[in-house]
């Protein structure tokens, strides 16, 4: 080449860290070698260094660097050093080359150039880790200089990609794009997300498709994690997940907030849950199952009002969308006014049952059956119900929630006097009374049945407006199902002290008077307390009524036996049982002995009637004959009352059995060989048959017109004899009777004056055998039972007596069915039984006039036991059967 066409040494050193860079190294070292003989340089000995590292020619490479470093070490000693640790790097020589750095970091003017080049460095060293699936060197190597990357534009750093053929543009974003990508690989893509979005713009700016190729990734990878942990309910690690999705920032979004929902929704994270939710519908708030899904967590979170709101948006959305299929899903999703309509009819039919006024233990203050029913509303379990009936209504789940609510506790107590009534206190707080005996009393009571868990307290004394006569009535016969339907009974026994010993009870002036009898026996859970509001002998038995000593107690002062008083149920059962129980209670007013037993006789439709007198006990003991057709209930001595002859004046007189009166009980040997006996041609089984059909043909007792029916045999008595004796009590009558024999009476009226006068026998079923009527439940009010006679006329035939006329279609239904054999022992049993000795009615004759005989009971003072002779003929009693009008 002419010398005049020789290019001067940049251009050849130039030229050859291109042919370098192309790894053409033979051409470049060539290059550098005629650069240096030109003129040497800095680029010239690098250009040259480069060519024989290339080549394989490590130490002459180095050589090359140290022939510049001391020619030129004072001009450019600190840049050929830095160069020099690239050569070294690019030999291979990687730590050597970073710790040449190091060394050159400490250097005042070139460290931020050092840490620059230091940074791809480890960016390369990283990338070969990648390359053999070394992600954790890689992740090193990036993690080391991520954070002192920085950006220089001094001729030195400016020379460095022209040296090295390095490019340094976007340096410290394509260290986080490699990390990313490391710690991806490692599995560790919570961490690559972490680290992404510490850089998020400048990543998306600079690296726009890798951005959102990683975040598409990464969504998709956490997605599944989260679907992987809720499959394993690691419901924290599936919201974490979820999270780390979401916070990628990608469009639509609305399928994994419904997942993380969910998984909030089971870890109990409701708020978190109505956030997300939140979420959803605003990113779509035409569509309802954002609304759905807010519905359900605000619903988990016990905020039911927000919840119930929510349900109604979303049913709103379901039917006002444009889709169909959207529109169909309505159809299975209930509309709460539906389930507040149904919630409303069960409480109004609980509210029903319940007492008409309770008190509010928390306000003390008292509540009618509308402001019952409105309170409910009041209370969270209303919406809560609501919220949570979306698809059907759960009937069973609405009936215990309401009578859960509704549990009350009644007081068992005796009135004294100052008691609060209920016009003195409608409006007034029972906490705000002003104190006394029996203010105090009620207080301690509603606090210990708020204390206890109840939100409801009934007392009489309160809750009865006594000045309306329905609201009494209804009281009076409902009580009895009251106490039987409380959560609990508490007695409050005054008299009786903390420190009383075991016996107190019996003798407390709560166990004689005759409603608390009705209110023990109803109750289920009773809780005794003494008159300084401590339990009765310290008992701890979640029910007072199973311990033993209230149990012996009560046994001791009634005289039943705990299984027999506890068996006792409203009702026509067990009559003459709860009328001696009765017996033995007192009350402060006369008509109190008759009303108490309304309830527990489940008496309704009879008026109380305060004032009656002693006729109010005769009227309810008719209302109970007449239901449950149990003669037992004339099985009394005593004075007769006004409203009945048959029925007495005082209830005291059932405090004896009604066995007494009955004809005695044969043993099945005595009637196994009065049967065989009887088999004889003297007996006439015509005339037992006839009897038998007539008896069974009878009516139970019934009342009209001020008159009870009375079916039975009715023999009448011969005169008395005018002398008597008198004693103490009364006088002494006798006679001497066809049928009987010998018959003594003794009773305070003058017989002597009375005409046609009979002793009676009505003790049918005993001797029919029939099945004890007092145990007929009657739900219903009693009606009298049916008259044998079709119209308004009684049927008597020529004797005034009874007719046997009746319709056939009267007769039992098992009748023409009967197998003689059957009916021939029964009526062999029957004339058995009317042999035995049995207490009789004393009647006589009241009046003849008009279109009926009536009768009346004449009461003795103690029992007229008589016994039919054996020669009186089955035919003579056939002659006796009748129906009396008693008076």
């Amino acid at each position: 080449m002419p010398e005049s066409q020789n290019p001067s040494h940049h251009v050849f050193a130039s030229r050859a860290l291109v042919r370098a860079r192309l790894q053409q190294w033979d051409a470049a070292l060539i290059d550098a070698e005629m650069a240096i003989d030109i003129q040497p340089s800095v680029m010239g000995y690098i250009a040259k260094s480069i060519a024989h590292v290339g080549k394989g020619e490590r130490d002459k490479g180095y050589q090359a660097c140290n022939i510049a470093l001391e020619r030129f070490y004072s001009s450019h000693g600190n840049f050929i050093l830095l160069i020099k640790a690239i050569i070294v790097f690019i030999a291979g020589e990687h730590r050597d080359a970073i710790s040449r750095l190091d060394d050159l970091i400490a250097t005042v003017h070139l460290n931020s150039i050092c840490y620059v080049v230091q940074a791809y460095m480890h960016l390369l060293l990283g990338n070969s880790h990648m390359e053999r699936n070394n992600y954790e060197g890689a992740i090193q190597s990036f993690e080391r200089v991520r954070c002192q990357v920085r950006q220089h534009t001094s001729r030195p750093v400016l020379m460095v990609p022209l040296i090295s053929g390095w490019k340094f543009d976007n340096l410290d974003t394509t260290i986080r794009q490699r990390l990313c990508e490391a710690l991806c690989a490692a599995g560790r893509t919570k961490d690559a997300v972490e680290c992404f979005h510490q850089m998020t713009s400048k990543l998306v700016e600079t690296h726009p498709e890798w951005a959102l190729d990683f975040r598409q990734r990464s969504f998709k990878k956490f997605e599944h994690l989260g679907d992987t942990a809720v499959d394993t309910q690691q419901y924290d690690e599936a919201i974490s997940h979820y999270s780390t999705a979401l916070s990628l920032d990608l469009p639509f979004p609305k399928e994994i907030l419904t997942k993380r929902i969910k998984a909030f929704m089971s870890t109990g994270s409701w708020k978190q849950a109505v956030d997300d939710a939140n979420q959803v519908i605003m990113l779509d708030p035409s569509s309802p199952w954002g609304y759905e899904m807010k519905h359900a967590a605000l619903h988990k979170a016990g905020d039911y009002d927000d919840a119930v709101d929510a349900l109604e948006v979303m049913l709103s959305k379901l039917s006002q969308s444009p889709d169909p299929d959207v529109q169909q899903h309505c159809d299975q999703y209930i509309d709460p006014s539906s389930t507040r309509a149904t919630i409303r009819k069960i409480v109004q039919r609980t509210t029903s049952h319940l007492p008409r006024v309770l008190i509010n233990t928390t306000t003390g203050r008292l509540h009618n059956r509308a402001e019952l029913a409105s309170s409910f509303e009041d209370m969270p379990i209303f919406n809560k119900l609501v919220s949570s009936m979306t698809t059907r209504i759960d009937y069973v789940r609405i009936k215990r929630e309401v009578r859960k609510y509704f549990r009350y506790v009644m007081l068992s107590h005796k009135w004294e006097e100052n008691e609060p009534l209920f016009q003195q206190v409608v409006h007034v707080a029972v906490y705000e009374l002003d104190q006394s005996p029996t203010h105090h009393k009620l207080q301690t009571f509603c606090k210990i049945v708020l204390d206890a868990g109840f939100s409801w307290a009934w007392s009489d004394t309160w809750c009865i407006n006594k000045s309306d006569h329905f609201v009494l009535q209804e009281a009076l016969i409902a009580m009895f199902k009251w106490y039987q339907g409380s959560a609990m009974v508490i007695v409050f026994l005054r008299g009786v002290r903390s420190s009383s010993q075991r016996g107190a009870l019996v003798k407390s002036i709560w166990n004689t008077r005759a409603w608390t009898l009705q209110e023990y026996v109803a109750s289920q859970i009773v809780h005794f307390y003494t008159e300084d509001w401590t339990p009765y002998l310290d008992l701890q038995f979640p029910n007072h009524k199973e311990s033993p000593d209230i149990i012996s107690e009560m046994e001791e002062a009634t005289g039943v036996s705990a299984q027999q008083l506890m068996a006792l149920r409203p009702g026509l059962s067990s009559i003459r049982e709860k009328l001696r129980l009765a017996s033995t209670r007192q009350t402060t007013l006369v008509e109190g002995a008759a009303y108490s037993l309304l309830g527990i006789f489940s008496v309704t439709g009879l008026p109380a009637l305060y004032g009656e007198g002693e006729g109010s006990l005769g009227r309810v003991l008719a209302h109970v004959l007449a239901g449950s057709g149990d003669v037992g209930i004339l099985a009394w001595t005593g004075e007769s009352g006004s409203f009945i002859s048959c029925l007495p004046s005082n209830i005291t007189v059932f405090s004896g059995p009604a066995t007494s009166h009955l004809p005695l009980p044969i043993t099945d040997v005595e009637m196994e060989s009065i049967i065989t006996a009887s088999q004889s041609s003297s007996f006439d089984l015509h005339a037992a048959l006839t009897l038998y059909d007539r008896l069974n043909e009878l009516s139970a007792p019934w009342f009209a017109a001020s008159r009870m029916k009375l079916a039975c045999i009715a023999f009448e008595l011969p005169p008395f004899s005018q002398s008597h004796r008198t004693t103490r009590s009364g006088r002494v009558y006798r006679t001497d009777t066809v049928v009987f024999g010998i018959v003594e009476i003794k009773t305070r009226h003058d017989l002597s004056r009375m005409k046609s006068m009979y002793l009676v026998h009505p003790w049918l079923d005993t001797l029919l055998e029939r099945e004890d009527k007092s145990n007929v439940m009657v739900e219903e009010d009693v009606v009298p039972p049916l008259s044998p006679n079709t119209g308004d006329e009684e049927i008597f035939d020529a004797n005034n007596n009874f007719s046997s006329f009746i319709e056939p279609e009267l007769l039992p239904q098992s009748a023409p069915m009967m197998v003689p054999t059957y009916r021939e022992t029964r009526a062999r049993r029957l004339v058995a039984h009317l042999r035995q000795p049995f207490g009789a009615l004393l009647v006589t004759l009241a009046s003849t006039g008009g279109r009926t005989v009536d009768y009346k009971r004449v009461a003795a003072d103690s029992l007229i036991t008589v016994q039919i002779q054996e020669d009186v003929s089955l035919a003579d009693i056939l002659d006796n059967i009748r129906t009396l009008d008693v008076l």
